[in-house]
């Protein structure tokens, strides 16, 4: 019969191969860019996965670096529970209350990345974390009662991961984006057509193609004012919502189901700009806006419906909806989308301007402002 201590030992072991198999699974998306079940272009994962923090040095995986924690975590359980030899037994467990701290560590830091700094939780990291922070738990509670001076070992594990952390902030390069161009300049939006942010006098117009299920839209859209700022005006925004529905964007695959309520919000907050104006900004907010928890969830069709006809009327909204105008607009949006995924990349958002288009990962609007300036030449 298995004593506590083994139960403890197993039921570490059992979570600890769990959280691995989804670190080498991260890995493999990160070093190849092969697809995930549920983390594709837009989604919260696919933001945290290809975002800064997902590296160290801005090259190594940070899922791979855990993946190889987690093998010498299993290696060592494996030691302590089926060893004869009483001092390696003893010298292993100091090892895996080191590994535990680094784990609980490290799951603390990245879980505040993504609260904080991403503003977005991949449900692939945050498995992984709580996994390891059981495979953590349940290791700690068999081995310390067992081992002298457990707390200087914990805590050397600890300052493992802070060491991780204070590397990576030191490391972590300040924006990444993926970019190209055109031999000729691409269809643009005009701004009599969607609603515009900053000045229609601006000396650079600046198309955004983005889709309100989309978290990383959502990060970079809350930038949008303090860009135009920091450009003295200079710089505007056309908004162009363009869904990653194929129900309105013939160049997204059929298969794509996660949007599902995409081209219905696009319609929406058209229809409400076309209406009121002056009711967009209201609206367009909304949609982005974090419920109470403070996690941020796509607002459901039936929600949006509701909260436009309370800013122009229900009569004056469904009559308008049916609208060709609107049609024509999510058309223009979709073939900028597919004209601009020359090397078959989907993401958003993405912005647009002259014969050049970026899609920037940034967690601030400095940032975002030299990745622009960089790349369409504002001086």
């Amino acid at each position: 019969m298995l004593t506590g201590k083994q139960i403890k030992l197993s039921v570490a072991a059992l979570a600890g191969a769990a959280a691995l198999v989804l670190c080498i699974i991260m890995s493999l998306h990160s070093i190849s860019g092969s697809a995930l079940v549920g983390c594709g272009t837009g989604s919260a994962c696919d933001s945290v996965l290809g975002g800064r923090w997902a590296t160290l040095f801005g090259i190594f995986p940070v899922s791979g670096i855990a993946a190889g924690i987690y093998l010498a975590f299993l290696l060592s359980l494996g030691v302590v529970l089926f060893s004869k030899d009483p001092g390696l037994k003893d010298t292993v467990s100091k090892v895996l209350i080191v590994l535990s701290g680094a784990i609980i560590g490290a799951a603390v830091w990245f879980i505040c990345l993504q609260l904080f700094a991403e503003k977005a939780l991949c449900k692939y990291c945050i498995s992984a974390h709580a996994l390891g922070i059981l495979c953590a738990v349940m290791t700690l509670s068999a081995l310390i009662k067992d081992t002298v001076a457990w707390g200087k070992w914990l805590g050397a594990g600890v300052g493992l991961a802070a060491l991780l952390a204070v590397l990576q902030a030191l490391t972590a390069p300040d924006s990444i984006y993926q970019d190209g161009s055109s031999e000729e300049p691409f269809p643009m939006i005009a701004q009599d057509e969607a609603p515009l942010v900053g000045s229609p006098d601006a000396e650079f117009v600046i198309d955004l193609l983005y889709d309100y299920q989309c978290s990383h839209c959502r990060v970079v859209h809350g930038l949008l004012p303090e860009v135009v700022d920091l450009f003295e005006g200079r710089v505007a925004f056309v908004l162009c919502p363009c869904p990653l529905s194929p129900k309105c964007n013939p160049y997204v695959p059929k298969e794509e189901t996660r949007f599902e309520g995409s081209c219905e919000l696009a319609r929406l907050a058209l229809a409400v700009h076309r209406l009121e104006p002056d009711a967009f900004e209201a609206l367009d907010g909304w949609l982005f806006e974090a419920e109470g928890s403070g996690v941020w969830r796509p607002r459901t069709v039936e929600a949006a419906r509701g909260r436009a006809a309370g800013l122009v009327g229900q009569e004056r909204l469904e009559a308008f909806l049916p609208e060709p105008a609107l049609s024509e607009t999510l058309r223009r949006s979709a073939d900028l989308f597919g004209r601009t995924a020359t090397r078959g990349d989907g993401a958003v958002p993405r912005f647009v301007y002259g014969d050049r288009w970026v899609v920037p990962s940034a967690d601030s609007a400095e940032e975002l402002a030299k990745i622009l300036a960089e790349r369409f030449g504002i001086r």
